[in-house]
């Protein structure tokens, strides 16, 4: 067998699965949406943006069925219940089924965390978590009955590992939708619904738009490259049934990818009766280390390791 030939039988298919991508009329949802389908998936096209050529969901469609492809296009609000349960139950009329889900919607308001309206606070939520937490909900039982599925949560850098100026609500709703995206990740292990994050990189035209409003010095022409349809790849890996993960989160970006992970330090453990914050400051090398850390996967697993330190720590009183 030859080197091609070797490459094509060791593909990664979609064939038989049924996904469904939401903001995708541009972007990075497009990317997913135009992997997943050349890769066999019948998917289900969801945006609500629409330009002189008709909706952008639509235009992807046809796009993907001009190629051969199998797709219908959905223009309905992830932010409303009843849109966002119908890209579920388009997926399963259309196509009889949903095993995979990229909630990709998202929103941006750049404003000054004082001046922040409220209203702005509770659009971004809407769109970001509460809409990626109604289509979860809504398959759930679908995935469940058959035997299990993928959900992938786009979420991003800004929130989880740090902040963005004028990325107030943007960061909130970001930092809740992984912590969705791990307590999913728990309670669908048993069911075979493997749940993972995405945190990417790319210049969409949100993110330009985001980078002029922050700093104006910084110019999205960088000498990377930053092309949304080089973080389809990892997109498509995690919501694969080989990729075998779950609860975990992705940065990618510039065709890389790398995990990124909670870790939690050893700190400074102290008996409890002498504990005070001069005892912190006078050991404050050990409190603010990051080194020695552990992840676990669960506030059990924490609880768990939490308390083995406190044993730990009264052990070597006793000697």
């Amino acid at each position: 067998m030859d080197s091609i030939e070797q490459a094509v039988a060791a593909e990664l298919r979609f064939d038989g699965k049924v996904a469904a991508v939401t903001g995708a009329g541009a972007g990075l949802g497009k990317e997913f949406a135009l992997a997943l389908a050349e890769r066999g998936a019948a998917v289900i096209v969801n945006d609500i943006g629409k330009n002189d050529d008709g909706y952008l969901a639509e235009n992807v469609a046809e796009l993907i069925r001009s190629r051969g492809g199998q797709a219908k296009s959905n223009m309905a609000s992830v932010a409303e219940t009843e849109g966002a349960h119908s890209i579920v139950d388009d997926a399963v009329a259309q196509f009889g089924r949903i095993d995979i889900i990229i909630n990709n919607a998202g929103c941006l308001f750049l404003s000054p965390f004082e001046t922040c309206p409220i209203e702005e606070l509770l659009m971004t939520f809407n769109v970001h978590v509460k809409g990626a937490f109604q289509i979860n909900q809504r398959a759930w039982p679908h995935m469940r009955a058959q035997g299990g599925g993928h959900i992938l949560n786009v979420a991003s850098v800004g929130g989880n590992l740090f902040g963005n100026r004028n990325h107030a609500a943007y960061d909130t709703a970001k930092a809740a939708l992984t912590g969705l995206t791990r307590n999913l990740a728990l309670e669908g292990k048993d069911l075979g619904i493997a749940v993972n994050a995405l945190f990417p990189g790319a210049f969409t035209q949100m993110v330009k738009r985001a980078i002029k409003s922050v700093d104006q010095t910084i110019s999205p022409d960088l000498d990377i490259d930053m092309r949304p349809e080089l973080v389809a790849p990892t997109a498509c890996w995690l919501v694969h049934e080989e990729c075998g993960l779950t609860g975990t989160c992705f940065a990618s970006s510039s065709g890389r990818l790398g995990r990124v992970f909670p870790g939690v330090a050893a700190g400074f453990q102290d008996d409890p009766d002498l504990f005070s914050m001069e005892r912190i400051r006078d050991n404050r090398e050990a409190a603010h280390s990051f080194e020695p850390y552990v992840t676990p996967p669960s506030t059990q697993d924490f609880n768990t390791w939490r308390v083995g330190v406190f044993r730990d720590m009264l052990a070597k009183r006793a000697r």
